[in-house]
């Protein structure tokens, strides 16, 4: 068959197939950015020599805002007995499961470890499978497992339909490491995709959980158990929280979300350090510390400490 032949079938076949919108629309977005990026780019280099040097050090358009930084440390493959204990670290990565979302809620510590983007998939990893818990809607009436293969690991993989009918949400289960179970949960068209998602997951690699502060004043007898942060494709962080508790259940979550959120600045009448701080209902406590509006949650996301104590942390809070 001639050349042009072949090329008239090729593209003709291509025609023909269906169209992932999804893909398009996540493309168009990064080409937007990109395009953005590079008119900042070009009115840099009119302002200020080095601000262009900076431009061409750093790869335009380039998506890194979804992933967390590098760990000096190995990931769940050389060391599983870590995961779900450590909260600075995340002992996988999943570049290419979030590359196209617009944002990313990161979490390690309390037994567990996960990856959340845009409310359309999440990846759980823990060394208990009954930590290993659902997250995202389906209408609770799962379809039998099936038997897959991850990798060359083996797995299973079963569909629950979505309230209102017409898509589905995908399970896929598996022990990724020796000791570690792993799930993927992801709204996706077939079994065949879901599964596909969940070998772009990586365990031979860790990240750093870095949320946009730090606590210098933590309880007696108290450590960090949790470490939550959401990125997002703007080049920033959105929000993230830490959880600090001892061994006797005691905990509370500090939480910092930015103000270009809609979120006031509140005028408070405690004082915690450096900071005015005010009472929201009777177990939350608020304050704003630019760029970001701090909550320290005494209940429901905290248990057991007095409101002193919580101050004592408040006055100790340092953005990073």
């Amino acid at each position: 068959m001639a050349l042009d032949h072949r090329l008239v079938d090729t593209l003709d076949a291509h025609a023909r197939g269906d169209v992932d919108v999804a893909r398009l629309v996540a493309g168009a977005r990064q080409r937007g950015r990109r395009l953005r990026r590079r008119r900042q780019a070009l009115v840099s280099v009119g302002a200020a020599a080095v601000v262009a040097a900076v431009f061409l050090v750093l790869p335009i358009g380039a998506r890194g805002t979804l992933t967390l930084p590098a760990a000096d440390q190995p990931g769940a493959a050389q060391q599983p007995a870590v995961v779900g204990e450590d909260p600075t670290t995340v002992h996988f990565t999943a570049d290419q499961l979030v590359d196209d979302a617009d944002h990313a809620t990161w979490t390690t510590g309390r037994g567990t470890e996960s990856v959340e983007f845009q409310g359309k998939a999440r990846f759980v990893l823990a060394r208990d499978v009954t930590d290993v818990r659902q997250a995202l809607a389906s209408s609770g009436k799962p379809q039998p497992e099936a038997p897959v293969r991850i990798g060359a690991r083996p797995g299973v993989a079963w569909a629950d339909e979505v309230p209102g009918g017409g898509a589905w949400l995908w399970f896929v289960k598996w022990q990724p490491v020796d000791g570690l179970w792993g799930r993927l949960e992801i709204y996706a068209p077939s079994r065949s995709q879901a599964v596909a998602a969940a070998t772009r997951i990586r365990f031979d690699a860790a990240r750093r959980c870095t949320a946009p502060f730090r606590l210098d004043s933590l309880p007696s007898g108290a450590r960090m158990l949790e470490c939550s942060v959401t990125l997002s494709s703007d080049d920033s962080v959105t929000d993230g929280s830490l959880v600090v508790g001892d061994a006797n259940n005691r905990w509370l979550t500090v939480r910092a979300q930015r103000l270009d959120r809609g979120l006031g600045s509140p005028a408070g009448n405690l004082k915690a350090g450096p900071y005015q701080v005010r009472r929201q209902g009777s177990t939350i406590l608020e304050m704003t510390v630019k760029p970001h509006h701090v909550e320290l949650f005494l209940d429901g996301q905290g248990n057991g400490y007095s409101e002193q104590t919580a101050l004592t942390v408040l006055a100790g809070y340092r953005p990073t």
